[in-house]
């Protein structure tokens, strides 16, 4: 009878396929301490963005839960200013006030003044002005009167951020019974009828903390 003959494996194969081990062993450990959140949005995602968000997991649990929660709104925040860019034109004060025919100064004491809307882009703290509250090389009179009918102080920089995303969202502004006609609000403020439903709207959402 013979008997095979045992094959040592070569010490470098043993400590690699033990350097393994020991990874999986602490993959294991390091995805146990993720939420499910993390797991499942990170298993949908490309292998090299998967492991990056996982690697996360352990600098985010050091962090206090009110440092995390100053950072999500950080993000929302950014969010917020790359919708109001992507459904409006957003000029910076050198446009603006070029079109205006005026000085900076007197564009930015006009925007005190509430003649005038300046969305500020809370990461870098710049203003800058929406193209559609100027018609003929002239501020549109409306705007200051929305501004002074909803009494939207200039200086509040979070309200004024706010007024600018209401009236860049939708609005379905169609008679019962014809269908769904959907348009940013900002195209419907010459319109008495809608301008009476985007103040209303605007109220509502302010009293309901949105």
């Amino acid at each position: 009878m013979t008997t095979a003959a045992h094959k040592e494996i070569p010490p470098a194969i043993a400590h690699l396929e033990a350097a393994k081990a020991a990874l999986r062993e602490r993959f294991e450990e390091h995805l146990a301490r993720a939420s499910a959140a993390v797991v499942l949005k990170a298993v949908a995602l490309a292998d090299e963005k998967a492991f990056a968000a996982l690697a996360k997991v352990d600098v985010d649990s050091k962090r206090s839960v009110a440092t995390r929660n100053q950072e999500a709104a950080a993000r929302m925040k950014a969010r917020a200013f790359e919708r109001v860019a992507s459904r409006c034109e957003l000029l910076d004060p050198k446009a603006a006030h070029e079109i205006l025919g005026i000085t900076k100064q007197a564009l930015s004491q006009k925007t005190k003044a509430g003649y005038l809307l300046a969305y500020t882009n809370i990461g870098n703290r710049r203003k800058y002005y929406p193209a559609f509250q100027f018609a003929d090389n002239k501020p549109r009179a409306v705007v200051a009167t929305l501004i002074k009918a909803l009494d939207v102080d200039p200086a509040d920089t979070e309200a004024m951020n706010f007024l600018v995303q209401h009236l860049v969202g939708k609005m379905d502004y169609s008679e019962p019974g014809e269908p769904s006609n959907e348009v940013p609000r900002f195209e419907l403020l010459d319109d008495s009828d809608a301008l009476a439903i985007i103040k209303r709207d605007y109220v509502n959402a302010m009293e309901a903390g949105q």
